[in-house]
C-alpha cells in the first residue's frame, strides 16, 4: 500500500548549547599538530583540569569532553591547545505541510529524471558498489526500495550498531530514497539506484545533533572507505574542528556535499561554505531558483529540491522540498562517476579531486553564462558526468615479412584521442589513414618519432621508432574530424608487438 506523506523538508538551522552535567560545558578541544601528544598525554592533559573525555577525534587531533569555565580557560592557555570551541547543537527545523498531490506524481521521481540519471542507468552505469556514507537521522533499512542496498553504518547519537531513523518525518530515509532507492518497478528510483548506503546517525528523533556526533561520524567515514558522505544540514556557524575533519576526509579521497541552506540568503550555510566541500542550491521544476534556497559565491552545484518525492520510513513515500533534497542528487551523481571509472588525471593517489572537477565540468549551465551565485556552475548533469568513455586496449604483432602483415585497423569517430604504445620488440610502428577523409586525421603532438604527411590512398600520420637509445613508452594526441580509420602497421621481427591503447578525451 502507498503511504501518502507530504511536506516540506526545509533545512533551517538553529545553534543550541549542547547538554552537560550541572555547571560544565561540552567543548571540542584541539590539539596543534607537530607536539607530539600521545592521546594518554591529551587525555591526562584534560583531566587535570577536571574535565571528563568522552570521545577521541584522531583523525583530526581533538577530543569531546565536559569542561568546567575554569577548564575552559586552562586549557585555552594552554601552547599545546590549537582551540576550545562550543560543541555546538545543530537542529532541523520541522518541516512545513504543503498541498496534496496526485498518485501519479507520487510516482515521477522528477528530479532524477531531469538531470539524466535515468539516461545514466540505460547505459549500465547505476553506481553499483559505490559507499555512500548519508550523515543525517538514520535510515529505514527494511524499506522495500532501501533495504537491497542498505549496508550498515552506525548510531553516533546514543552510541549503538542501529542507526534506524527514528525522526517525525524520516528525513534521513528521504535522502537515502533520492540517492539509491532500488529499481523494483515500484515507488521511486533513485540517481544511482545500486549504490551501497550507509546509515550515519548524527541527528536524533527531534532532528538535533551535536557537532561532536557529526565529527564522529566524518571519521567513521575515513576509517571504512566510504567515498562520498551527502551533509543535508547546515548553519550559520563556523568550526575549526569542523572544518579539519572535511579536510580530513577529502584528502582521504572522499567527495563530501552539503546544503547550501533554505533562508532565500545571499550567503551558504556550513559546511557546504567549507572549501572541500561541494554547496548545492536548489532548483524548481522549471529550472529556476527554488524560492527558499540559500545562494552566494561558494554555491557550486544545483539540483532538483521542490516537492521531490522519495522514501519515508515504514515503506512509505513523501514529497519534501528544500537544499536538503537537491543534495543528495548531486551525491548520487558523484556516484556514478566513480562507478564509471573516473581516472586518477593527477597521480595523486585520490579521485575526490577528479569527480569534484567532472561535476563542475558537465553540469548544464543556468542562469548567467558560465559560473554564479544562484546555481553555480549549473544543474548536475548524470549523464555528461558518468559518460566516461573507457580508453580501448589493443595490440598490434608482426605476422609475416610482407607489408601490412598484422596491422591494426580502427574506426575513429570524431573528436580528441590520446595513442599510447607500449613496445615489445618492434623496430618501428607507422600510424596512417586512407580514403576521402584521410586529411581530417592527424596528429596534433608526439613524444618522439618522425611524423610526416602526403595524399593518396596511404597517408601516414606519424612513425614511431624504438631504437636501444629511444623511448619504448610514446604517446600522441590526434584530432578526428570526420570518421575515419586509422591503421598501425608493425616493423620488425616475426612476433614482436606492441600494445595500443587509444582513450578519447
Amino acid at each position: 500500500m502507498l503511504h501518502r506523506v507530504i511536506f516540506f523538508s526545509f533545512v533551517t538551522i538553529s545553534i543550541l548549547t549542547s547538554p552537560a552535567l550541572a555547571g560544565n560545558k561540552k567543548a571540542i578541544i584541539g590539539f596543534r599538530h607537530g607536539v607530539g601528544l600521545a592521546e594518554s598525554d591529551k587525555h591526562e592533559k584534560v583531566q587535570r583540569t577536571g574535565g571528563r573525555i568522552f570521545r577521541d577525534h584522531r583523525s583530526i587531533n581533538a577530543v569531546s569532553a565536559e569542561l568546567s569555565d575554569e577548564s575552559i580557560c586552562s586549557l585555552k592557555n594552554d601552547p599545546q591547545v590549537a582551540y576550545v570551541e562550543a560543541d555546538k547543537v545543530i537542529a532541523v527545523v520541522e518541516p512545513v505541510t504543503v498541498a496534496s498531490a496526485t498518485d501519479q506524481e507520487l510516482l515521477d521521481s522528477w528530479g532524477v529524471k531531469r538531470i539524466g540519471a535515468d539516461v545514466a542507468a540505460t547505459k549500465g552505469i547505476t553506481g553499483a558498489g559505490i559507499k555512500v556514507a548519508i550523515l543525517d537521522t538514520g535510515i529505514d533499512p527494511d524499506h522495500p526500495d532501501l533495504k537491497d542496498n542498505y549496508k550498515g553504518g552506525y548510531n553516533f547519537v546514543y552510541d549503538n550498531n542501529d542507526p534506524y531513523d527514528d525522526s517525525r518525518y524520516g528525513h534521513g530515509t528521504h535522502l537515502a530514497g533520492i540517492i539509491a532507492a532500488r529499481d523494483n518497478g515500484t515507488g521511486v528510483v533513485g540517481v544511482a539506484p545500486e549504490a551501497s548506503l550507509y546509515a550515519l546517525k548524527v541527528l536524533n528523533g527531534g532532528l538535533m545533533g551535536s557537532t561532536s556526533d557529526i565529527l564522529a561520524g566524518i571519521e567513521w567515514a575515513i576509517t571504512n572507505k566510504m567515498q562520498v558522505i551527502n551533509m543535508s544540514f547546515g548553519a550559520q556557524m563556523d568550526s575549526q574542528a569542523f572544518r579539519d575533519a572535511c579536510d580530513a576526509a577529502f584528502k582521504a579521497g572522499i567527495v563530501l556535499v552539503a546544503a547550501a541552506g533554505n533562508f532565500n540568503q545571499p550567503i551558504v550555510d556550513n559546511p557546504a561554505g567549507f572549501d572541500p566541500v561541494i554547496a548545492v542550491s536548489a532548483t524548481a521544476q522549471d529550472g529556476t531558483k527554488a524560492a527558499f534556497s540559500n545562494y552566494g559565491a561558494k554555491v557550486e552545484l544545483s539540483a532538483p529540491g521542490v516537492a521531490v518525492m522519495s522514501t519515508v520510513p515504514g515503506g512509505g513515500f513523501g514529497l519534501m522540498s528544500g537544499t536538503s533534497q537537491a543534495t543528495p542528487h548531486v551525491s548520487g551523481v558523484a556516484a556514478l562517476i566513480f562507478s564509471a571509472g573516473i581516472k586518477d588525471e593527477n597521480g595523486d593517489g585520490n579521485l575526490a579531486d577528479e569527480v569534484r572537477q567532472r561535476l563542475a565540468a558537465t553540469a548544464t549551465d543556468l542562469g548567467d553564462p558560465g559560473r554564479d551565485v544562484y546555481f553555480g556552475y549549473g544543474l548536475v548533469n548524470a549523464d555528461k558526468a558518468a559518460d566516461i568513455v573507457q580508453p580501448q586496449q589493443y595490440t598490434v604483432t608482426r605476422t609475416g615479412d610482407n607489408r601490412g602483415n598484422g596491422a591494426l585497423n580502427v574506426v575513429l569517430k570524431p573528436g580528441t584521442y590520446t595513442i599510447g604504445i607500449s613496445n615489445n620488440g618492434l623496430k618501428n610502428i607507422i600510424m596512417g589513414t586512407s580514403g576521402d577523409n584521410s586529411d581530417t586525421c592527424y596528429l596534433l603532438s608526439q613524444t618522439t618519432g618522425g611524423a610526416s604527411s602526403g595524399h593518396g590512398n596511404d597517408e601516414i600520420i606519424a612513425s614511431f621508432s624504438f631504437g636501444p637509445a629511444q623511448p619504448q613508452t610514446v604517446s600522441s594526441a590526434l584530432k578526428v574530424e570526420a570518421e575515419c580509420i586509422v591503421g598501425f602497421y608493425p616493423h620488425g621481427r616475426v612476433g614482436t608487438s606492441a600494445a595500443i591503447t587509444i582513450a578519447a578525451h
